[in-house]
């Protein structure tokens, strides 16, 4: 190594040059000890969400401009349905598409109750089930072979009125079961 200033031999280590005098640590030696500038980090980051922004409005005006119509995707179980008599053929692709999509939904959500049932069991249930205990893990039973033969029934390409009769009747039924549950982790125990 040379000194920057002089161009003296130095030795790795020195901290200034025994011919010229000046200090041999330089910013570019430095920079690892740097703090970062809090001010690029906060431009960097508006940049990107403007570009973002940008992005997203030029895909959804590119959508709007060549006029593609696609179902809303809706998570809950409250869909509004149309009649499928005015659909078009393209329509009725994505509405089959939308129909997995709100069954799979509905799996989940059976799934969901039979893990929380299973596990309030685990928690609550003695060596023998009370009276009380017993009918309400029947009523749980029950409620879910309701939820299931729903979910059966709507996979089977029902129309749209029967597709939102059918999801208010499960969305109720849920509601059931989680009372029921809840009942069920709260009644007299045989321990």
């Amino acid at each position: 190594m040379r000194c920057p200033h002089c161009g003296e031999p130095i030795v790795p280590g020195q901290e200034r040059c025994f011919a010229c005098g000046e200090k041999i640590r330089t910013k570019i030696l430095r920079r690892r000890g740097m703090p970062v500038d809090i001010r690029i980090i906060i431009i960097s980051a508006s940049l990107f969400v403007i570009a973002l922004v940008g992005g997203l409005g030029v895909l959804l005006s590119n959508q709007k401009k060549t006029g593609s119509k696609k179902m809303p995707v809706h998570t809950g179980f409250s869909r509004q349905l149309g009649d499928s008599s005015r659909r078009s053929k393209a329509e009725d692709t994505n509405r089959h598409g939308v129909e997995d999509e709100v069954v799979n939904q509905i799996h989940e959500q059976i799934e969901k109750i039979k893990v929380r049932y299973e596990r309030v069991k685990a928690q609550v249930l003695g060596e023998t089930p009370t009276p009380e205990q017993r009918d309400l893990m029947n009523q749980i039973q029950r409620e879910l072979g309701i939820m299931n033969s729903r979910m059966s029934e709507l996979g089977s390409g029902v129309n749209y009125r029967r597709q939102g009769e059918i999801i208010k009747e499960i969305a109720d039924t849920e509601r059931r079961i989680n009372n029921l549950i809840s009942q069920f982790a709260r009644a007299p125990k045989s321990r």
